[in-house]
């Protein structure tokens, strides 16, 4: 279980002042009221001067960042938690595809903000960089474990390639299914009721489906003579 946001805020002492504002921005995030994240209302809410806020974050970019990063490590829990003893990198790779999903699911307002906006390059810190990107690698590493368990010979664009592959597709299911773009296909569209991803189960199954097809595409590639 991640962090409640929602507890009442304690008050709060210069030492903790920007993580106050932090923790306040998460709890808008969660009631899905972004709209309102401004450094003043931030201010306010924590109880402090809008100019005092500048003592701990440059401008809005800086806040944004601080929020995305505390929001990947929580997710970076969550998918640890989801994670069993398995040491087949296929079924660990379905595990966390799967969490993924569940976790874009259960904490839908911070899925949604990692990805509404992008910040620019320079911002980027190294713990950023390290924590935002560490499932990426992991899910690099299993790609490569693949390979390797069927004893295929790849280069390190064939490992990218595959990690990118597998996050891009997985995400376009979650965000399509969750935002009931394929909800509205099914009801206007004429497809068949089965392909509604209306319960966790059938997206559980796709996600399946996907992973096997990934798997099967690497193991195709011992054959097609790509690799020598």
């Amino acid at each position: 279980m991640l962090p409640d946001h929602t507890n009442p805020e304690q008050p709060y002492h210069h030492g903790n002042v920007k993580e106050a504002l932090v923790d306040t921005a998460m709890k808008l995030i969660e009631k899905h009221d972004v709209g309102t994240l401004s450094l003043r209302k931030l201010s306010k809410e924590v109880g402090i001067t809008p100019s005092a806020v500048y003592n701990h974050f440059a401008d809005k970019n800086a806040l944004l960042l601080a929020i995305k990063t505390r929001i990947y490590a929580e997710m970076n829990e969550y998918f640890e938690s989801c994670r069993s003893t398995t040491t087949d990198p296929e079924q660990a790779l379905l595990e966390i595809c799967t969490a993924y999903y569940h976790y874009s699911n259960e904490y839908s307002s911070q899925f949604q903000f990692l990805f509404s906006s992008t910040l620019p390059l320079e911002w980027l810190t190294p713990e950023t960089v390290a924590i935002s990107c560490r499932s990426l690698l992991r899910v690099r590493k299993l790609v490569w474990q693949i390979y390797e368990k069927h004893q295929i010979a790849c280069s390190e664009s064939d490992v990218v390639n595959v990690a990118l592959l597998v996050w891009s597709q997985l995400h376009g299911i979650v965000t399509l299914r969750n935002s009931g773009s394929i909800k509205a296909a099914v009801a206007h569209m004429g497809w068949p009721s089965s392909c509604g991803l209306t319960n966790d189960a059938a997206v559980e199954q796709l996600i399946k489906n996907h992973v096997e097809l990934m798997v099967n595409g690497i193991v195709n590639s011992k054959h097609s003579g790509s690799h020598h």
